[in-house]
């Protein structure tokens, strides 16, 4: 007997870092000093600042050299990590996916209508300093993975907006490359503070789980999936949305299918229902850009909904 069960993919989410800004500082003049000691002074202090201002544009941008070393660093202890190993353009190389070569292939042209954000296309800009004011300005690209990977991961270090975002393609047919937001969280915190200076609070999943089992047994509604959440419909091809917050009417058990662990939701008085195998999203312009993308670690077939009977 098949029964209703939603499942919810959440992915990382970032919460935006901000820059701190820098302590200011005020040198003491000695109350014992002559007028033309402090005239020399206040002289010596205007040229300092007028030095400083005339350097302060580099170190405003948001990518400049000493970003980028940062993230050559970051990418050397991130790697470790991982078991794997990267070509970067933060390392004067010259990553190659698949044949194209960045960061040439952004700036000639050649892959111009041919990259898509889930599925929106978009256009991405290689950028030396991320000011030029364009929607996806990209600062850095690495491609590789581990050793006995057939086809190379490559990470295209970007700024949305103006805001940092890691995506990550590994796209085998040459025709279209498609993008998606690593679900890395510590790359993409990591490139974030590079950027911001400060790192992002990050949401795992394993965040978001924590209490599931507790709260699927108490019958209330886990703190992590409360809300409105947005899924594209594939049989009336519309976004639509729920909205649940509690479990008036329901009953719930956590169980495990296909490798991996669910909410089972039903009704109170339920015997018999439908399944539900969408993504849902908390907005509907993320619903709809990610409409036809499938994660990595979903079933690539029908789901299997007696398993949860």
């Amino acid at each position: 007997m098949k029964k209703v069960w939603v499942g919810l993919l959440l992915g990382s989410l970032l919460l935006a870092g901000c820059a701190t800004s820098p302590k200011s500082s005020a040198s003491k003049t000695s109350q014992k000093a002559t007028s033309t000691k402090v005239a020399a002074k206040q002289a010596a202090s205007q040229k300092n600042t007028a030095s400083s201002d005339s350097s302060s544009p580099a170190e405003a941008t948001l990518w400049n050299t000493g970003k980028e070393a940062a993230l050559s660093t970051f990418m050397a202890a991130w790697q470790r990590e991982m078991g794997q190993t990267y070509v970067g353009t933060y390392d004067d190389k010259v990553p190659d996916h698949l044949g194209f070569r960045f960061p040439n292939a952004l700036l000639n042209g050649n892959l111009a209508g041919r990259i898509k954000w889930g599925s929106q296309s978009v256009d991405l800009k290689w950028s030396k300093d991320g000011e030029d004011r364009s929607e996806f300005q990209v600062a850095a690209v690495a491609t590789g993975g581990k050793a006995e990977a057939q086809y190379p991961n490559t990470y295209f270090f970007c700024l949305h907006h103006r805001r940092p975002v890691v995506f990550v393609t590994q796209t085998t047919n040459g025709d279209e490359l498609i993008i998606h937001d690593t679900q890395n969280s510590a790359l993409q915190a990591g490139f974030a503070k590079i950027i911001t200076g400060s790192r992002p609070t990050t949401l795992t999943d394993s965040s978001l789980n924590v209490n599931m089992s507790r709260d699927a047994k108490a019958n209330q509604w886990p703190q992590g999936y409360q809300g409105t959440w947005y899924y594209y419909n594939k049989y009336d091809h519309k976004i639509n949305s729920m909205t649940q917050n509690d479990t008036d009417g329901l009953k719930l058990s956590y169980v495990a299918a296909e490798g991996q662990k669910w909410i089972h939701i039903m009704g109170a008085e339920q015997t018999a229902g439908t399944w539900f195998d969408n993504n849902a999203y908390p907005s509907a312009a993320a619903a709809n850009q990610m409409r036809d993308w499938q994660y990595g670690d979903e079933s690539k077939t029908s789901p299997a909904a007696d398993s949860l009977d």
